[in-house]
């Protein structure tokens, strides 16, 4: 019988930002911080999540699942470096990311209050960003219109960073099923944590844009903001789009691959030059 492999590879990542410019996103200061503020949360939010699935890890039995949290594990560590490099590029340009990054991990001290403070919550807070973030990069990678309006030194970087959140969406969900099962008792949780998630996640992601908005001199910029939050919250909007995918993690029966992006990830896997 051949080895288990995982479902998806573990892709070493080494780019290149010295020559990214200040506003990278059609330059635009509110749609270039959007992206600068997910990237603030994503070294310490990835470290969540990998620190959330190892903890049960070892009473996972399923082979395939084991390796495919090996996979998971390696991705998401690989999203925090390269976004910590980013980030420092950032740095560089004057933003204030340590302060950012700061304020996730006290958006993430939220796990540590008392009736949150154990490996069930924290999975289940990892399902659930996990499920926020593959919606979005599925958005992301089916806008094209969107996608252009990315710089060409930070495309490929978005592009990996979302195939790679699809490829793997559904692995802290399996996991989460696998060492808790399917009852009642764990949906209330998944859905009590999701509404919680969501809440700061949002708080998180605006009042990042604010902030760097501001260090940017860019606060009085009405119509950089009125075309941003357009782009994220008008009829066509990045986070407006993702409303009913977001809205089907509260059906008792949902899992994350009935969102099929399949066709996607092999899209984009050829265009970036990624096998598979």
């Amino acid at each position: 019988m051949s080895a288990v492999t995982s479902s998806f590879p573990v892709r070493r990542q080494d780019f290149e930002f010295s020559e990214v410019p200040r506003h990278w996103v059609e330059s635009d200061p509110f749609m270039t911080h959007v992206f600068n503020a997910l990237s603030a949360l994503f070294p310490d939010g990835e470290r969540f999540f990998v620190a959330s699935v190892r903890a049960v890890r070892e009473k996972v039995e399923d082979p395939q699942l084991q390796k495919d949290i090996g996979a998971f594990i390696g991705q998401e560590a690989m999203h925090a470096k390269e976004h910590g490099n980013f980030n420092a590029g950032a740095i560089n340009q004057g933003f204030d990311i340590p302060k950012l990054e700061g304020w996730t991990r006290r958006f993430l001290s939220a796990a540590n209050l008392p009736l949150l403070n154990n490996q069930r919550v924290h999975l289940a807070a990892t399902v659930a960003l996990e499920h926020f973030t593959g919606i979005l990069s599925a958005q992301l990678l089916r806008r094209e219109d969107l996608v252009e309006l990315i710089d060409p030194s930070m495309r490929d970087l978005w592009a990996w960073h979302c195939i790679e959140e699809n490829e793997h969406k559904a692995v802290a969900f399996d996991t989460f099923e696998k060492v808790y099962g399917k009852g009642i008792a764990n949906y209330a949780i998944r859905m009590g944590v999701m509404a919680l998630a969501t809440t700061l996640i949002m708080i998180a992601i605006h009042a990042f844009i604010v902030e760097l908005m501001r260090e940017d001199k860019e606060l009085g910029n009405l119509k950089s903001w009125v075309k941003g939050l357009n782009r994220l919250w008008g009829p066509k909007g990045m986070f407006t789009q993702i409303v009913p995918e977001y809205l089907d993690y509260f059906k008792p029966k949902f899992h994350p691959w009935d969102h099929d992006t399949n066709f996607l990830l092999h899209q984009w896997r050829k265009r970036v030059g990624f096998s598979g």
